[in-house]
């Protein structure tokens, strides 16, 4: 049998059948401690010796059984917190490590997306684009680029440019370039990197390449000035993983004072020019008026010379006798005719002089 005793709020439950004898009268004796009461529960039939005892056998699987569970359970959770798969999504690398449990962090390798590693034993990746960057410098007046002439001017300029996609210049960016980061943001990384070693020589060969222009010849010049900027920047980072693509020079112009006096003395100019074309005008229409009158002359003066031309021709033709003859022929189919006759019985034919003649000198 088996006395069950309970001392407060413990219950102690002992097989005292091998102990003591079933003479023994106990119930009221603790076992251990102070007990109140006691209580006796028969115990079933002991099995023979060889007979299998199945309440022992299922204590003693569950005695075995729980603790395996719970060692699986925690060796799974290990493995799960200790079993990564590092990704790289398309446009971006992964730079990888292992960092084992007990030892250094060390370089694993470098993955191109879009691929994966697997699941791998402790490796850990931080990403890094590869896709262009762009970022602009601007210049207002209170950092005005001078230009050749000394004139102030204020603008823009645009930057394209991307870390370097190989495997060599990935490892080369995040172990020497800042690639590494806390915050594991591969955009902030890039632009902290392009603060600290690309920033401050773009603005330098920017004001550089403003100096050797004038003031005014820097808009119609801005294509040439971009490139140029371009090729010195990529030789200034030829040793280093960033690589630049473009540089374009935006808006670049005078200050407002200035631009006002252009627009001014444009305007002038333009004025200017304008009545320089009327007066043009006005001297082309008097000259052509002018030749006009001297054609019309020359060829009212060219006709009278051809008629005094014909009438002197004429008189020296008109002799008493084409006159007489003229005569003749114009009284022929006449039916009456007057005419003074002479002795000869011919029409007389006489010069009468003018009255200046007459009067005499």
């Amino acid at each position: 049998m088996t006395i069950v005793g309970y001392a407060g709020r413990q219950c102690l439950a002992l097989d005292i059948r091998r102990r003591y004898p079933m003479t023994w009268k106990g119930v009221r004796r603790p076992i251990l401690g102070t007990c109140p009461f006691a209580t006796i529960v028969p115990e079933p039939p002991v099995p023979h010796i060889g007979q299998n005892h199945p309440q022992h056998h299922m204590r003693n699987s569950a005695a075995f059984i729980v603790p395996a569970v719970i060692l699986i359970c925690i060796v799974a959770l290990f493995i799960s917190k200790n079993t990564t798969n590092v990704q790289a999504p398309a446009g971006y690398a992964a730079y990888i490590v292992n960092k084992p449990i007990v030892g250094k962090t060390a370089f694993a390798d470098v993955i191109t997306g879009p691929s994966s590693t697997g699941l791998s034993w402790r490796l850990y990746g931080d990403l890094v684009s590869v896709t262009p960057y762009s970022y602009s410098e601007n210049f207002g007046t209170s950092e005005a680029l001078i230009a050749k002439d000394k004139l102030a001017m204020t603008g823009n300029a645009h930057i394209v440019f991307k870390i370097r996609g190989s495997k060599d210049q990935i490892r080369v960016y995040m172990e020497d370039f800042g690639g590494l980061d806390e915050a594991h943001n591969p955009d902030s990384v890039a632009q902290l990197a392009y603060a600290n070693y690309i920033k401050e020589p773009f603005r330098t060969l920017i004001r550089q390449e403003f100096a050797a222009y004038d003031g005014l010849d820097v808009p119609d010049n801005v294509g040439t000035m971009g490139k140029h900027i371009a090729s010195e920047l990529t030789d200034r980072l030829s040793k280093t993983p960033f690589e630049v693509l473009q540089v374009v020079i935006g808006n670049a112009q005078p200050p407002q004072v200035v631009l006002d006096q252009i627009a001014f003395k444009v305007a002038k100019t333009q004025e200017l020019a304008r009545k320089a074309t009327e007066q043009s005008i006005a001297d082309a229409n008097k000259n052509i008026e002018k030749a006009n009158g001297e054609a019309a002359g020359e060829r009212d003066l060219a006709v009278a010379n051809k008629r005094a031309e014909a009438n002197r021709a004429l008189a020296a033709s008109l002799t008493p006798e084409l006159l007489q003859y003229n005569a003749i022929e114009a009284m022929k189919g006449s039916e009456r005719i007057y005419v003074p006759i002479g002795p000869s019985g011919l029409p007389l034919i006489a010069t009468i002089p003018d009255a200046a003649a007459k009067k005499g000198p």
